[in-house]
């Protein structure tokens, strides 16, 4: 990237007598456009020793393309692209084409069906045994927590205290409750 100086700044080091001056090449790799002299076709690319002789030796010539050579290529590249969008559209019509778009269809609907019976399995739900609602798993959270309650209730101790909760001394021998 070349460093650019304002009018300004320019003045400003010529008066601490420290003027910058740009080094040769030593403003990042400057770019021009080849063309293959049969084709047409133009692109660009560095211009440094080895991009250069590397192009040249390859049969590219330095500079945008003739105007005729350009048309030739705009041309060729048209037919090509006609050509392409025929053959598509032909394959597209064919048994051939139809089978095939079913079967991928075919096979992206059992990724589909396959990656969320796997997510269901994870998540602990049977896909074959239908949808577990929200309300059902609330349900089954309270029924857990009223097991509990009964087991604390059926050892005789309460199991809620004003800032804690009561574990019996039985359940947990190595448990050490402080005050």
């Amino acid at each position: 990237m070349a460093i650019i100086v304002t009018s300004e700044e320019k003045a400003e080091f010529e008066r601490e007598n420290t003027l910058i001056r740009e080094l040769p090449g030593a403003n990042g790799s400057n770019r021009a456009d080849y063309h293959n002299p049969v084709t047409g076709y133009e692109m660009s690319g560095p211009v440094d020793p080895y991009h250069m002789t590397r192009r040249l030796r390859q049969g590219w010539r330095l500079g945008p393309a003739p105007a005729e050579l350009k048309e030739k290529w705009l041309v060729r590249e048209q037919e090509l692209k006609e050509l392409d969008d025929l053959q598509m559209e032909e394959h597209k019509n064919s048994p051939e084409g139809v089978q095939e778009r079913e079967s991928r269809d075919y096979d992206f609907s059992e990724a589909v069906a396959t990656a969320v019976t796997r997510v269901l399995e994870r998540m602990g739900i049977d896909p074959s045994a239908g949808k577990t609602t929200r309300r059902q798993e609330e349900e089954e959270a309270e029924t857990e927590v009223d097991h509990q309650s009964d087991f604390l209730q059926a050892i005789d101790t309460s199991t809620e205290s004003d800032t804690k909760l009561n574990v019996s001394p039985v359940s947990r021998p190595e448990l050490k409750l402080v005050e």
